[in-house]
């Protein structure tokens, strides 16, 4: 009987970059899991963790089918076409420059894609675009037996095709090829495993030298105005959806040391009773009398969408 199987990640390839040079204490592929995620808070919390789950542990998977983003959106991903990868990090900085951490495994991925000649950016707080469309999104953790650890996710896109897609508004590695000119490999093939296998390599490369810099100084601020850099929401006209169904609309200005975005807010949405709708209610958009500058955590923002389109 034949083996239909996609083919799969290039482990020797991943051990001898990542592991053999010592950039990495671990590089874990398995065929399939829920979340790659909650595989390693679950290793987290098991007593002898620090002894079998150093710092700079990783597991990808080749398939991922319980996976979750923010909001506890699905991430799922179908065998072999994506990267569902996640790292056991230990980083030795202040708690409150931990968040920073997250953007630094964004921006990493940003780079590799971009020397692909794919224009990827990072969205505030934990997405990569390329040109409105996502990409890949990442999603960090702390486990709760070892708070001193962190737990950072990520879900790339790479084979899949337009009708395979999760939603109408995002793209995949093997899409933005072929916008560049490029001859993508196909789904399901030896050459599309390279394509999977080369990328996690570059990607989880890059991130290493990211988080060398950072654990040298014991600060994320050698790298944090670079991650600022890469950040396409700063200087974008958003709404801001907010919980309860309020929200905000203005221009997104920087991004604060405690990783809150700040806003310029021009107008706020308000929900007032209709009594031509028999009781219901309707949404008003009100503009403020005076400009005001107003700071969204990651935690406190159900969506985040640049007004005007979708995203």
């Amino acid at each position: 009987m034949s083996d239909t199987r996609p083919a799969q990640l290039d482990d020797a390839l991943l051990q001898r970059r990542l592991v053999q040079t010592g950039l990495y204490a671990q590089v874990l592929r398995v065929d399939s899991t829920g979340s790659t995620n909650d595989d390693l808070l679950h290793a987290a919390a098991e007593p002898d963790a620090h002894r079998r789950w150093p710092n700079m542990t990783v597991i990808t998977a080749e398939e991922q089918t319980g996976g979750r983003g923010r909001q506890a959106r699905v991430w799922s991903s179908p065998a072999g076409s994506s990267l569902s990868t996640s790292l056991l990090l230990r980083p030795d900085i202040p708690v409150t420059q931990r968040h920073w951490i997250t953007l630094c495994i964004g921006v990493a991925l940003v780079r590799v894609l971009r020397d692909r000649d794919i224009p990827a950016a990072l969205k505030w707080p934990n997405d990569v675009h390329v040109e409105g469309k996502k990409i890949a999104g990442i999603l960090s953790a702390i486990p709760p037996q070892d708070p001193a650890a962190l737990v950072v996710g990520c879900g790339i896109n790479v084979l899949l095709t337009e009708d395979h897609l999760p939603t109408e508004n995002s793209t995949s590695v093997i899409l933005e090829l072929s916008r560049a000119g490029q001859e993508p490999p196909m789904p399901g093939t030896a050459a599309g495993a390279h394509l999977r296998s080369t990328l996690l390599c570059d990607w989880l490369e890059e991130a290493a030298a990211l988080l060398q810099t950072i654990q040298q100084h014991g600060s994320v601020e050698p790298v944090r105005e670079q991650i600022i850099s890469t950040i396409s929401t700063i200087g974008q006209q958003v709404r801001v959806e907010l919980p309860g169904g309020t929200a905000v609309r203005g221009e997104a200005v920087g991004v604060e040391y405690d990783g809150a975005l700040t806003v310029n807010v021009r107008m706020r949405r308000r929900t007032v009773l209709d009594p031509d709708a028999g009781g219901g209610a309707d949404d008003l958009w009100v503009d403020e009398p005076t400009l005001r500058r107003e700071s969204f955590h990651a935690g406190d923002v159900v969506h985040l969408r640049p007004v005007g389109g979708p995203a």
